[in-house]
């Protein structure tokens, strides 16, 4: 931070940044309550932030490095990395080009607070002491065809490796999904119809040399799916979005550590309806979906059922004006419950169920730009049935954090317009180009850039 340049021009800028939060959990890591441990454990990520500014073009670089200190169950901090590049580009009056690349390493408990409250999932995760590698990049480009139709057209790749410190259990996993989708839309007044298509391809391996996790396995599938949505505009803040489809869970290949197993194909309906709330810089939402993803923490496909809740809204307490363009003080969170069972390639059906749930709160304060502080809350429970149970033991945990992002210079050259998908017909949830999000966060990682099957732009 004491070495940060000032903003030459407008036109590129160099950053100083520093993320830290200190949490205490009753389950550090993820263990049935019958083993759970608490613990306090302090994170710091400081980094450096480069910002470019051009007529077409506005490009965001960051590298950071996270010390991340156990109370009680380490002797010395761990390091790991995080490093990202995303840009936004308009090639022509009627286009705009979003790209993303990042690469990080980490331990799974503690990554929570590399996302905000607002955007946390609900996954099923390997419980213990687990240490990640991940990887993702993604193209993005939307073409205004007329006046009331769009086109647009996604590219993405994701990674992610899992290694369990214990070496009782010597579990490992890797998982790579790529894939495209191509999406059209068209807009009736208060209305929108959109179509798209695609397909991902999925490379799930899970090495468990000591049978914990019931054998070693790869899974390759090529998954095509194509999906019909419509979105409507109840009044200026109230929309409506239902979209239904179908994904077809097609194994290719054959697992060299099964090779005698025999692999089905298998349609799955999908579906989804999300009722939006959305004022100036703000965003609450009530989702329920019916999905087909994979789950790359634990190197399996899923279909999931679920019901979640989020909210990410300024509260106009400490602010003269309410609701202006940059909040003090903001409200973010998701509440959601999921059924989630693991896709059986070789029955071509379900194998394995687990209940989820999840609570994620939290409390913003930015009294400059470039400063934010934050009270946060989380409950996490997983539990699964007799199949389920074997591959990954259930738990719940209680984590409560304090954290802090600092930036120097607060003032940058430009801001890569947040990627977000617009609920309304009329796209006005969509915050203009430039503008701050009502998430204040001025140091905030860059999230999973893969698979967003056609999202708008901020």
């Amino acid at each position: 931070m004491l070495a940060a340049a000032p903003a030459r021009a407008d036109h590129a800028s160099y950053h100083g940044t520093v993320v830290g939060s200190v949490a205490t959990t009753d389950n550090v890591f993820a263990a049935p309550r019958e083993m759970a441990e608490p613990d306090i454990y302090m994170q710091v990520r400081p980094g450096l932030l480069f910002a470019y500014d051009s007529p077409r073009a506005i490009q965001e670089l960051v590298g950071e490095v996270e010390f991340l200190e156990y109370v009680a169950h380490s002797d010395k901090p761990s390091v790991t990395f995080h490093a990202g590049w995303q840009g936004f580009f308009l090639p022509g009056p009627r286009s705009q080009v979003t790209t993303t690349v990042n690469a990080s390493t980490g331990q799974l408990n503690a990554m929570t607070t590399r996302t905000t409250p607002d955007m946390a999932g609900i996954n099923v995760v390997p419980p213990g002491e687990i240490d990640t590698r991940q990887g993702d990049a993604s193209e993005y480009l939307s073409y205004q065809a007329g006046k009331d139709t769009r086109i647009s057209e996604t590219v993405f790749g994701r990674w992610t490796s899992t290694q369990d410190a214990d070496p009782m259990v010597g579990v490992t996993t890797d998982a790579y999904e790529a894939g495209v989708t191509l999406a059209a839309e068209h807009t009736f007044g208060h209305d929108t119809v959109a179509l798209d298509g695609g397909a991902s391809y999925l490379w799930l391996r899970l090495l468990d040399p000591n049978g914990v996790q019931m054998g070693s396995r790869l899974d390759k599938q090529l998954n095509p799916r194509s999906s019909l949505s419509w979105r409507h505009d109840i009044n200026r803040v109230w929309s409506f979005d239902a979209s239904g489809g179908v994904v077809y869970v097609n194994p290719v290949g054959t697992d060299p550590y099964n090779p005698t197993d025999k692999r089905q194909a298998n349609l799955f309906p999908t579906a989804s309806a999300t009722v939006a709330y959305s004022e100036n810089w703000g965003l609450a939402t009530l989702n329920v979906h019916r999905a087909v993803a994979p789950d790359l923490f634990i190197a399996e496909n899923t279909l999931s059922e679920g019901v979640t809740a989020t909210v990410a809204m300024p509260l106009p307490w400490l602010d003269e004006v309410p609701h202006a363009r940059n909040p003090k003080l903001v409200g973010l969170g998701t509440i959601g419950v999921e059924r989630s069972e693991l896709i059986d390639s070789e029955k071509g059906g379900t194998l394995g169920t687990f209940n989820l749930a999840h609570v994620d709160v939290g409390v913003g304060w930015t009294p400059s730009p470039g400063q934010t502080y934050s009270v946060r809350y989380e409950f996490a429970y997983q539990t699964g049935d007799s199949t389920a149970t074997m591959m990954i033991p259930s738990y719940w945990r209680n984590t409560l954090f304090f954290t802090f992002a600092l930036r120097y210079p607060d003032r940058m050259a430009a801001q890569v317009p947040r990627r977000t998908q617009s609920l309304r017909s009329d796209r006005n949830d969509l915050a203009p180009m430039g503008a701050e999000p009502v998430v204040p966060d001025p140091a905030e990682a860059l999230p999973d850039g893969g698979g967003d099957d056609g999202d708008d732009e901020r």
